[in-house]
């Protein structure tokens, strides 16, 4: 019975060969998507922890350290973080200071300069001047040596060869001698360990006081200066982290620092505190990675769809290939179960290597997908080794495909394989199957696209816990489905025309091609669709990478505003204007007024007064959340102008959103009483948008919109002109839009960072915050997905519809020998081919294009989304770049084509077939 099984095998090896290798395809993209799902979101969990939130997922300890106790209240400290990080291993760095001392040189009657000594981490500085200080001996009488920060130093103008320095100290201690050995400067400054310093580790801050330090000094020299506070900060390796801990580490980070605040342990002088933002962390990670996963579920159900398409379209014509072998062996006493048995074995044949090498395969793909694209930007390094997981994917994926081979052979038909006039459709189809699937499509989109919850890709389960929505995943797959489906009404009434078309021609080829189509309309039907379904889900996937790519700037168009926000700062308000305006780079500086309004229902509304002659140039605001007849990239086709323009109108004008005017019960035209300054100041609304940047759920407010009751946007010179008409004071403004030059955006950024009465966190730079969401593992990861399932689909595609365009014409061969026979000359049969073949190659095209096109333009809104799970703010503008399009047509009718041009060069020998049909 082996041998035989060998001898069918042998006899179909084409057949045979194509399935294997779409088994093989089918089986290691979906093991490599299983692979790259689980690498990228332990990647992307630990890449976080150690970098963007490395701040946050660290242990802040603070306590009042008893004299001699500092040993065991490091023991104390160390434990208590094991049990935070949940028993990861733990890194553990402190910094002792002592209370504020004076500097010498204030005037009279002014408050001097501030500073304090405190015992820092000395890994984390590096000495640039001099020596480190010396250990400290009261009995030698001698100065404390301390080293300074580079800025305060520079500010100063000390040195190691400065004279020493007498401190005062601020609460009741005696004064001390200080004796400057030293200048350094952090190894990071935007290391963790530096929110334990006051002044954030720049050396010198400006707010009430002007503070300098930490004065470096010995840790023996603490004990003998006035006694402050000891702080601790804990971090975690989290090299060993997944996402499978997530859960308990959460767990412990929470019961930790509050098991910690409750001890009584003396050496931490009974009343220590502690925080960490790490559960915080944990939850945006785990809706982080909640998102990416869906998108991969979403494209991997697309690809199981058309792969089992192919397989089926595979085995159905190697079944009408073994119709006489089957009839044959039935006629001879075999059962049909034997003949079940028998494509069993075959595809278990078929499975068996797939199994074997796909997970292999799925370590090397997983880190070719990890170097392309905007993952590759990130820097993160994929774990491709193939776990449980990935082999039980692979083993499942397998005997699906399997079974897909299989089932033709469960329903053979073992009469007359050929009719001379096939049905127009198919007999589902006849009884309105296709618009039943239309109907489900339909009401999955509907029922998507009304959630108005914010959750987007997650549900809730009954324990409160968060999962994929499998509507979201479903949704794509139903709508692909649906509409590749429906392509099969569009073939016979196009065969028809084309038969009119060719039978008013003179052309042999074109006539025959057309009659045969007409005569069978869904011969052709098979490898049609499943070019359809590859073009149709290349297209989902370049236009879901490319809106994801425009939608991560467009947020951060509206987080920003403009090229640099600063939302606060220590400088005097008359001096704002020509600092900003003096800063490198910096075009244009525009003073805004934040404030907010109290709406009906508990909503508040946030009330924006700018200079709009100043900050409208700058003004990031895509084109289409203004007026809705405006299309553009960012305000380019007139939105800013028109919105300046409201602002300037004679009486007191308002530009609002459309949620301000659903909040308040306002239409344009209304007038509406605003509180600033003090009063409240009636103005018109003249203008109504979509949203503007910076304000609703994107500046931290519900993202289910509960209190965000919209916003409105005022002239600030002209509400201050009115307010110092009625003897109020005019509105200060709260924080500076700063328009810089292209590319110069960095470097203003950095001049405002480097100045002591600005702390870095008050400066908002608008291509940072775009690189921060581009650069998010969990976001690029499926990005560079999609191209891989773009690529799969164009090769099964490809597969199918050469073994479809192979296997009719083995079955006309005696149609073609006869035509050979009675003097067709071999080029008009190749023409016939060509004809025939490119007709069905184009119809796929276009329908794909067409199907792909609105796909995409009614799908990607729902699935593109942030890592937060909710709807970006503002909209996803759908994109479908030309170029990756017409890419994408060339790949995938590359190898149709060769193949039509092979089979229509290919010379067949007519006697052969002739005498075959006739049984000779």
């Amino acid at each position: 019975m082996t041998g035989f099984v060998f001898l069918r095998v042998r006899a179909h090896r084409l057949l045979l060969a194509a399935a294997l290798l779409a088994v093989l395809l089918t089986t290691a993209v979906l093991a490599t998507l299983t692979a790259f799902s689980g690498s990228i979101g332990d990647a992307a969990l630990r890449h976080s922890l150690r970098t963007r939130s490395a701040a946050q997922a660290s242990l802040v300890v603070r306590a009042q350290v008893p004299p001699g106790a500092q040993e065991s209240a490091d023991r104390a400290v160390r434990e208590a973080a094991r049990r935070t990080f949940d028993g990861l291993p733990v890194g553990l760095r402190s910094l002792a200071r002592s209370g504020p001392y004076a500097l010498p040189g204030a005037r009279q009657g002014a408050e001097p300069d501030l500073t304090h000594l405190a015992a820092l981490d000395r890994s984390r500085v590096r000495l640039t001047k001099g020596s480190w200080p010396s250990p400290y001996e009261k009995s030698r009488g001698e100065a404390v040596e301390v080293a300074l920060p580079e800025a305060a130093a520079a500010r100063l103008r000390l040195g190691p060869r400065s004279a020493p320095l007498t401190l005062t100290d601020r609460l009741t201690g005696p004064r001390i001698t200080v004796r400057v050995t030293g200048v350094y400067r952090p190894a990071g400054p935007t290391e963790p360990y530096w929110q334990l310093d006051d002044v954030g580790g720049r050396g010198v801050r400006e707010s009430v006081f002007l503070t300098y330090g930490p004065l470096l000094a010995d840790p023996t020299a603490l004990g003998h200066v006035s006694a402050d506070r000891t702080q601790w900060l804990a971090t975690a390796d989290f090299d060993a982290m997944t996402t499978d801990r997530v859960d308990a580490l959460r767990a412990a980070a929470k019961s930790g620092p509050a098991a910690l605040a409750k001890s009584a342990s003396p050496s931490l002088g009974g009343s220590p505190s502690a925080s960490t933002a790490l559960p915080d962390v944990l939850d945006r990670a785990e809706r982080a990675l909640l998102v990416s996963r869906s998108t991969l579920l979403i494209v991997a159900l697309q690809l199981i769809m058309l792969a089992g398409y192919a397989l089926l379209l595979v085995a159905r014509l190697l079944g009408r290939e073994r119709g006489g072998e089957t009839g044959l062996l039935l006629a001879r006493g075999g059962s049909r179960g034997r003949v079940v048995w028998l494509a069993t074995v075959e595809a278990l044949l078929l499975a068996l290597p797939a199994a074997l090498l796909a997970p292999l395969l799925a370590g090397p793909l997983t880190g070719l997908l990890a170097g392309q694209g905007a993952l590759a930007r990130t820097g993160v390094r994929l774990d491709g080794a193939a776990g449980a997981d990935v082999w039980l994917i692979g083993v499942i994926t397998a005997l699906g495909c399997a079974l897909a081979v299989v089932a033709p052979a469960l329903s053979a038909n073992t009469g007359s394989l050929r009719r001379t006039r096939s049905a127009a459709l198919p007999a589902p189809l006849r009884a309105g199957a296709d618009v039943g699937l239309l109907v489900i499509a339909a009401v999955a989109y509907w029922q998507l696209d009304g959630r108005t919850s914010g959750s987007g890709a997650l549900s809730g389960d009954g324990a409160g816990g968060l999962g994929i929505d499998p509507l979201l995943v479903a949704a794509p797959a139903l709508a692909l489905l649906a509409g590749t489906v429906v392509t099969l009404r569009l073939l016979p009434p196009a065969a028809r025309l084309a038969e009119r078309q060719a039978a008013r021609g003179r052309g042999l080829p074109g006539a025959l091609a057309a009659w045969q189509l007409s005569r069978r309309p869904l011969q052709g039907a098979g490898p049609v669709l499943l070019l359809v379904l590859a073009v149709a889900m290349g297209m989902l996937a370049i236009g879901q990478s490319a809106s994801w790519d425009r939608s991560q700037e467009d947020q951060a168009d509206f987080r920003a505003g403009t090229q640099i926000r600063v939302v606060g700062s220590r400088i005097p308000e008359a001096r704002q204007p020509g600092v900003y305006a003096s800063l490198p780079g910096v075009r244009e500086a525009a003073p805004v007024a934040r404030s907010t309004m109290d709406l009906s229902d508990n909503r508040q509304a946030t009330v924006l007064a700018l200079d709009g002659a100043r900050a409208m140039p700058g003004l990031l605001i895509r084109g289409d959340r203004g007026d809705r007849g405006d299309r553009g990239d960012r305000g380019d086709r007139g939105e800013r102008p028109a919105m300046a323009g409201a602002l300037r109108s004679p009486k007191p004008g308002a530009v609002v959103t459309e949620r301000f005017l659903r909040s308040s019960g306002a239409g344009v035209g209304s007038r509406i009483d605003v509180p600033l300054g003090g009063r409240s100041l009636r103005v018109t609304v003249v203008k109504a948008v979509a949203e503007l940047p910076t304000t609703g759920a994107a500046e931290g407010q519900d993202a289910e919109g509960a209190s965000d009751g919209g916003a409105l946007l005022l002239d600030l010179p002209g509400v201050n002109a009115l307010l110092e008409k009625g003897g109020k004071a005019p509105l200060s403004p709260t924080e500076w839009w700063l328009s810089t030059a292209p590319g110069a955006s960095a470097q203003a950024a950095a001049a405002l960072r480097a100045r002591p009465d600005i702390d870095p966190e008050q400066v908002l730079v608008r291509d940072e915050i775009a690189a921060e969401l581009r650069d998010d593992p969990l976001g690029a990861g499926p990005q560079s997905a999609l191209l891989a399932v773009a690529v799969a689909a164009a090769a099964l595609a490809a597969v199918g519809f050469a073994v479809s365009a192979a296997g009719s014409l083995r079955e006309r061969s005696a149609e073609f020998a006869v035509l050979r026979a009675l003097g067709t000359p071999r080029r008009q049969l190749a023409r016939l081919i060509a004809a025939e073949q490119g007709f069905l190659l184009g119809l796929a095209l276009v329908v794909g294009v067409a199907l792909g096109a609105v796909l995409t333009r009614a799908v990607v809104p729902l699935i593109v989304l942030t890592g937060e799970a909710t709807q970006p703010v503002p909209p996803v503008l759908v994109e479908l770049p030309l170029p990756h399009v017409a890419a994408l047509l060339t790949a995938t009718a590359a190898v149709p084509l060769l193949i039509i041009t092979a089979l229509a060069l290919r010379r067949g020998e007519p006697t052969v077939s002739l005498r075959h049909d006739g049984g000779n």
